[in-house]
């Protein structure tokens, strides 16, 4: 099933670097060779980009352009929290819940590793949903087992215990 994620995300991504170029915009009043170049998208655009499809009702469009953002994002170091949720939503929509669990699971585990307890937490929860929501119980135990850790380390705000909350009904 991994193989397969990747597999796609890795097609979903080559052509939206082929549609973001469409979305460049040349340098004019230069004669230069870098004058004449196309500047891709950047992550931010991309999520504007992403939002149009959205606001037109082309979800696969949104779709490759939140996962160029999230890859955009990671290679520029940034956690891509707003990419990543927008992809969610955008596979969410679609029926796509293992992957949809997936990308939420990689957003977890990063924040994990930049001690972003609060990012780790909303992903986790939201996971969890999607995996009992998908009957995948022992999954959706291993997320709901950590969430229960950071809550008795007292890391997060009270908003996000509250989000938490909201993801265990």
């Amino acid at each position: 099933m991994i193989r397969v994620v990747i597999a796609s995300a890795a097609v979903v991504l080559s052509s939206s670097v082929v549609s973001a170029q469409s979305f460049a915009t040349p340098a004019r009043g230069s004669s230069s060779p870098t004058a004449t170049a196309r500047a891709l998208p950047t992550a931010e655009e991309h999520i504007v980009l992403a939002r149009s499809a959205v606001a037109s009702g082309d979800f696969d469009a949104a779709r490759r352009e939140y996962l160029a953002a999230v890859t955009l994002d990671r290679e520029a170091g940034r956690l891509p929290t707003e990419s990543t949720m927008g992809l969610v939503q955008m596979l969410y929509a679609q029926s796509y819940t293992r992957e949809a669990s997936y990308m939420l699971d990689l957003l977890a585990n990063e924040a994990a590793q930049r001690a972003d307890v609060e990012t780790e937490a909303r992903g986790r929860a939201d996971a969890l949903w999607l995996k009992a929501g998908d009957g995948r119980w022992a999954q959706a135990r291993e997320d709901a087992t950590r969430l229960r850790s950071l809550i008795k380390q007292g890391v997060l705000s009270a908003d996000t215990q509250r989000y938490v909350a909201t993801r265990f009904r």
